[in-house]
Formats: structure tokens, sequence, C-alpha cells
């Protein structure tokens, strides 16, 4: 019985011997947290032991699903007791709400050991407001002003623009989307990125694609439900073609087929695609690959864009548009994309469209009767400058007040 004794005695020392010893190749974490303002930092902290001197501490960390992992030399006092912050001054719009943030602390010791902790998870909201959720297939929308019947409102119209999307228009939809509803434009500011002061004072954001899965809408705009569709499309259309090569759509593309989700053509637009042909002033198609830089022309761009669209799914159906979009999702460019789908290029879709709508085209010069081929063209170039210097106002949902004469009362939708 002694001996038995002895034994298990000497088993308890040994075992009390290892535990210091197995602690000692060990990072002990204190603290490890992280605290946020919206749209103005996010503070992280790290308190731990290390069992070597500790030479450098990094925070390493992704967004969403991004395979860019980041990396950040966090401030700290070297040594085996590590006190590590690094803070992430925000703008506005830098990150949307709902982004989902994933990191951790790299820890390299003097002697090159370099320690781990566990990755931490979590969602940067917009912490502001109370929000409310509804969720129906791969659409979750959020509010925090209004009646849920207001929600289901916005939902339903949310529902038939991607089962137009997907039933009219062959584009794939792939979840999840996740939609932001501001009960004012004084809400919604700062979930927009900043442009210039003169732009930011004298213009209002109705609807604006913030990720690849996140859109924010201004609930107070009487048609907030067309700006829903228009932005859902955007979002769903950018990935559905996203491709390696970072080939972005032709505008008339991207544009038309937002237009296209609204449901009909507005009247403003169809009006100035109806005087348009009557004048003879319609735009190319070549020439809507970019944004126009006359402001007196973006009814007529956004209609002649909407219009392209409609000939284009009406004619020839919605698995052509299917194949068109899939050969953008490759890489490809614009004039490539249509001869592969359509056996036309830009040029000859233009003269169809224009036959579509009665108009008569003018005759091919002797270069093209020779049967020329067109020189290629990207799916986008530069886009063109109004008089001033001043780019032309891309697609953001926008009310654009005073900025000029000209865009006074205009309502335009769509993406940055």
């Amino acid at each position: 019985m002694r001996k038995w004794i002895f034994l298990l005695a000497a088993i308890l020392l040994l075992a009390i011997a290892l535990v210091p010893a197995l602690a000692q190749g060990e990072l002990q974490v204190q603290v490890d947290e992280y605290r946020y303002e919206f749209a103005t930092s996010i503070d992280f902290h790290l308190v731990a032991d290390a069992p070597e001197p500790i030479a450098q501490v990094y925070l390493i960390f992704k967004l969403g699903d991004s395979n860019i992992v980041q990396k950040r030399s966090a401030e700290f006092t070297p040594g085996t007791h590590v006190d590590a912050k690094w803070t992430w001054e925000l703008k506005r719009g830098t990150l949307a709400p709902g982004t989902r943030i994933r990191y951790y602390w790299r820890l390299i010791a003097e002697d090159g050991t370099v320690y781990k902790t566990k990755p931490v998870s979590f969602r940067y909201e917009d912490t502001r407001f109370e929000w409310h959720s509804l969720s129906e297939g791969p659409v979750t929308l959020y509010w925090y002003e209004g009646s849920e019947d207001f929600a289901r409102e916005l939902m339903e119209a949310a529902q038939k623009a991607l089962s137009r999307l997907q039933d009219e228009m062959g584009v794939n939809v792939e979840g999840p989307v996740y939609i932001y509803v501001y009960a004012s434009s004084r809400d919604m500011r700062e979930v927009v990125p900043k442009r210039s002061e003169s732009f930011d004072e004298f213009s209002v954001t109705l609807g604006i694609v913030l990720s690849e899965d996140t859109l924010a809408v201004l609930g107070t705009d009487p048609d907030v439900e067309k700006t829903i569709a228009h932005e859902l499309s955007h979002l769903v259309v950018a990935k559905a073609t996203e491709n390696p090569l970072n080939v972005p759509l032709p505008r008339w593309l991207d544009e038309g087929l937002a237009m296209y989700a609204e449901g009909e053509l507005p009247p403003a637009n169809r009006r100035a695609l109806e005087r348009a042909i009557r004048s003879g002033e319609l735009i190319s198609v070549r020439s809507l690959s970019g944004y126009v830089g006359d402001p007196s022309k973006i009814d007529l761009f956004y209609a002649e864009a909407y219009s392209v669209v409609e000939f284009l799914i009406k004619e020839y159906g919605k698995e052509k548009m299917t194949q068109l979009l899939a050969k953008f999702a490759e890489g490809a460019y614009q004039e490539d994309a249509l001869r592969e789908v359509y056996g036309f290029g830009l040029d000859e879709l233009d003269a169809r469209w224009k036959e579509y709508l009665g108009v008569k085209s003018p005759q091919p010069t002797p270069r093209q009767r020779l049967g020329e081929t067109p020189v290629p063209t990207p799916a986008t170039g530069p886009e063109p400058t109004p008089p001033g210097g001043k780019q032309p106002l891309p697609c953001p949902g926008i009310s654009a007040i005073g900025v000029a004469a000209a865009l006074a009362a205009w309502k335009l939708r769509g993406r940055r």
C-alpha cells in the first residue's frame, strides 16, 4: 500500500511540474476586443503575455467573402507583456453596413517564434439606429422607421424585380442580398462615399450599391420601389458578370438592364426617346458604351439603354441575354461578346436596333461596304467630360438640385 501511495505522489508531482513547462510555450491572452463608432473608426485591442519577448505585432483581417488578406502593424511596447492597439480611421462609405470582418493577431518574438490568436468575426453595423429585419428568399431588408407593412411593400418590390431579372431577362440571381432602408437623406449620408463638396451639397442620393451584396435606398422617396429594382439589377448583374480580367459591362447594357428591371419606361424618358427618333438625333449604341457628357441628354441616355436591352430580349430571347452575360463573365469585350452570341457586332446592333424602332440607318461608308471589320471596342472607354472639366453624373440614385439649370428637375437612379 505504501508503495502505491509513493507512486501516486510521484505522478502528481510530475504533473504539477509539467503544467508550467507546457504553459511556457503558449501565448496567454487576457484581452482581445474591438469597438467601433459607425463611419468614424474601429479600435482593436490585445493584451497578452508571451513566453519570449515580442518584437512585432500585426492585426490580420479580411472583409466579407474577399480573398484579400490585409495586415496592419499595431502600436505596442516590445517585451513579454503585450498591450497592442490598432485604430482603423474610417471615412463616409468606407465600409457598407453589415460588412463581416474576420481578424486575428500575429505576434513575432525576437527569436522568430510566431504566435497567433484565435480568429474573431463580427458584423460592422450602422449602430445609430435600432434596425428591424425582414427576409424572403435571398433578400434581407433592414429598416428602422415605418411599419412592417411598409417593409413588406418594399420586399414585394424587391421580389418582383428579382423575378423579372431572372424570368424575363435571363439574369442568374445569386444571393444573399441586403437592403438598408434609410428614413432621411441626412441619415443615409454617412453610408455614401464622399464626392466633392459641391456635389454633396446639391445632390441627394436615392439609392446606391455599397458592396457586392449590399445596397441602401432612401425610403421616403416616392419612387423607392423603382429605386430598389434599379439598384438590385446593378448588384445582381455585377455578381453575374464578375470576371478575372475586371472588364466592366458597357454602360448601355448595365443601365439598360437596370431600367428594364424597373418595369415600364418612365414618361420623361419615353418622351426623350420619341423626340430623338423624330429629329434623327439618337445617340449611337457605340456612344452609349460610356456615359454621355451632355447633361441635357441624360433622359435620352437611359431611354436608349432601356430600348436596346428591350430590343435584344424581345427579338432574340432571354437565353441569348444569359449567354451574353456569361461571355462578359469570362472577361470578353463587348464587340467579341456580341459576335459570339448574336453573330453581329456593335455597329450592326446599332443598325438593327434603329430598324426595330422604325428609323432608317445612314448608308454604310465605302470601307464598310467592302466588308472591313470594325476595330473591336472595349466594354467601356473613358467617360467623356462635359464643359468645365467635371465628370458627368454617373447613375447613383441622385436627385440633382442646383448643380446646373438643366439638372434642376431630374431624378436619376442607379449605381455610383
